[in-house]
């Protein structure tokens, strides 16, 4: 069986063709096309549908399309068919736009010239948190669920494999490290508690801020305004704001300089704490680590030596997106998982 995948971003539109047998999943070909940065969204998708013009030797066999999940609002994990009403939602936007959400149309326009199905798998909105771990402590700021839930829940998926266990027989805990850095706790199969990596809490990353002291956020509103201070946790700090560069290579080779190594010291610490927090509800067998920034080995040491002590920390260094949206499709069209209609 053969998915084709379509997971847009913001200056480029990811395609694969994912060739699928007995839950192994192959990349027979993908591409990254790349352009200029997003307009307003309805131009936005025009493009992208030009550029899928180009790419029909990858699609016009496929047995089904897989999409990247927008900003659908809190969903159970799994694969939701693509219908009217989740292409209005992720149009819409009515819990904010990113240019995933564009997956979805772009999708069913294909659906609907191919003749065949076309899924959405764990959107970025999956949230399977318990009503305890929303708590915040403050009336009407309940925590939310943001998360890498798409390539998280592959890797735990993976690290179940590896541990000869299924995964809702096993407590982990994982993070994705990459250009945002999330954090989720895996229990029954579940994420039950997860950070927010939309101006949420959680580690810092590259260029985002990651959780802050409350007093320093009225502080930045004051100097910058409210779309200031948003602008600046949200793209201009982590590495970038600390150290005035995001590229974790150039990081790697400062690594020794003092003013360098306590900022990664800090970017470990504040993962390992965000791990450690999540073990609170119950002992990990085991912790990852995944996404592009786990391969940033002077960080990961670190992150390693602070939480082995509590359980073996294991390393999936990379993003999975195109397999884990093609085995969710699969999974649903192999009858291992119903198929989820949105709204739930």
């Amino acid at each position: 069986m053969r998915i084709f995948v379509i997971n847009p971003g913001s200056t480029s539109t990811k395609l694969a063709l994912v060739e699928l047998a007995d839950t192994e999943a192959t990349i027979i070909e993908q591409r990254e096309l790349s352009h200029p940065g997003p307009l307003e969204p309805t131009a936005d998708l025009a493009r992208r549908h030009a550029l899928l013009e180009g790419e029909r030797a990858l699609w016009q066999e496929a047995a089904a399309i897989a999409a990247q999940g927008g900003l659908l609002g809190p969903l159970p994990a799994g694969a939701y068919a693509v219908t009217e009403a989740l292409v209005t939602a992720s149009l819409s936007s009515p819990y904010g736009f990113h240019p995933a959400n564009l997956a979805a149309p772009l999708a069913d326009a294909l659906a609907k010239r191919l003749g065949r199905p076309a899924f959405v798998v764990d959107p970025p909105s999956v949230d399977e948190m318990l009503p305890v771990s929303r708590i915040s402590g403050v009336p009407g700021v309940a925590r939310r669920s943001r998360v890498h839930a798409l390539n998280l829940r592959f890797v735990a998926r993976r690290l179940a494999e590896t541990l000869g266990a299924k995964l809702e027989e096993l407590t982990l805990a994982g993070a994705h490290l990459g250009g945002g850095s999330t954090c989720a706790l895996f229990q029954g199969g579940r994420m039950i508690d997860t950070t927010d990596g939309l101006l949420g809490e959680g580690p810092f990353s590259p260029n985002r801020a990651g959780t802050v002291p409350i007093h320093g956020v009225f502080s930045l509103i004051e100097q910058h305004g409210l779309d200031g201070a948003k602008e600046l946790l949200a793209r201009r700090s982590g590495f970038l704001g600390l150290l005035g560069t995001q590229d974790l290579r150039e990081l790697s080779s400062r690594a020794l300089e003092p003013a360098v190594a306590i900022i990664i010291e800090a970017y470990a610490l504040s993962v390992a704490k965000a791990l450690a927090g999540l073990a609170a509800h119950a002992r990990p067998q085991a912790f990852f680590l995944t996404g592009g920034a786990a391969r940033f080995e002077a960080a990961v040491s670190l992150i390693k030596t602070r939480l082995e002590w509590l359980a073996p920390v294991y390393l999936y260094p990379g993003e999975f997106e195109a397999e884990a949206l093609a085995l969710g499709v699969y999974r649903v069209l192999s009858g291992l998982e119903p198929s989820r209609v949105y709204p739930p």
